[in-house]
C-alpha cells in the first residue's frame, strides 16, 4: 500500500472538507461543541485557547462567548512572522481578518502560550497518535511545544487516519473530538 505524502493528503481532506454543505458543517459543529464542553479539562480551564474557523473547519466560535459569560479567558492566536502569539480576546470587535484572511485579535492582552490551561486545535488530517497535518507553515506545532495544558485537537471523523508520515518537528494533540467520539491514549469514547 502506497503510504501518501503530507502534501498529497492535505490536497486530498481538505478537498474533501471544502465539499461539506453549510447545514452538514454546522451540525457536526454543534456535536463537537457538546463533546468539547463535556471534557472535565475544559471545564475547569480558566484560559482556553480557540481558534477562528476557516475552510469548513468545525466552527467553535460561539463556544468563545460562551467561557467569556462563564469567567474563563478566551484566547486566540494571531499570526507574527513566523509563529502565533496568542491574546485575550474580550469582544468581537477586536476580531479583524488578519494573515491568510483567518480573524485574529487586532489588539489586546498577549498570553504567553505555557499560561493555556486547555488549546483547541483545528488541521486537515489526524492520526490515532495525535498528530496532525495543517496547512503546512508549522505556526501550531511551534506553539504547542510551549502549551503546558491539555491540547485537544479538532475534526470531523472522516479526518482521522490509522497513521499520516511524521516529521521530527510534528508536535502531538493530547486528545481528539470529532462529530461522534473522542479519542484519548489510543481509546475510542463514543457519545
Amino acid at each position: 500500500m502506497k503510504v501518501l505524502k503530507k502534501s498529497e493528503l492535505r490536497r486530498a481532506y481538505l478537498n474533501r472538507r471544502e465539499a461539506m454543505g453549510e447545514e452538514e458543517v454546522f451540525l457536526y459543529s454543534e456535536r463537537i461543541k457538546r463533546g468539547v464542553k463535556s471534557l472535565p479539562d475544559f471545564k475547569g480551564a480558566k484560559k482556553i485557547l480557540f481558534y477562528c474557523p476557516i475552510k469548513n473547519e468545525p466552527d467553535l466560535t460561539s463556544l468563545i462567548w460562551e467561557s467569556i459569560s462563564l469567567g474563563k479567558e478566551a484566547l486566540l492566536p494571531k499570526v507574527d512572522g513566523d509563529r502565533l502569539r496568542i491574546y485575550k480576546v474580550e469582544h468581537s470587535n477586536q476580531l479583524k481578518p488578519g494573515s491568510f484572511c483567518i480573524l485574529e485579535p487586532e489588539d489586546g492582552t498577549q498570553v504567553e502560550p505555557e499560561e493555556v490551561d486547555v488549546a483547541l486545535v483545528p488541521g486537515i488530517v489526524f492520526d490515532t497518535k495525535g498528530y496532525r497535518i495543517g496547512f503546512g507553515k508549522g505556526f501550531y506545532d511551534r506553539l504547542l511545544k510551549r502549551v503546558k495544558g491539555v491540547k485537544v485537537g479538532v475534526a470531523y471523523s472522516f479526518q482521522v487516519l490509522e497513521e499520516i508520515p511524521v516529521d521530527s518537528w510534528d508536535e502531538p494533540v493530547d486528545l481528539l473530538i470529532t462529530e461522534t467520539y473522542i479519542l484519548k491514549g489510543g481509546k475510542k469514547y463514543e457519545y
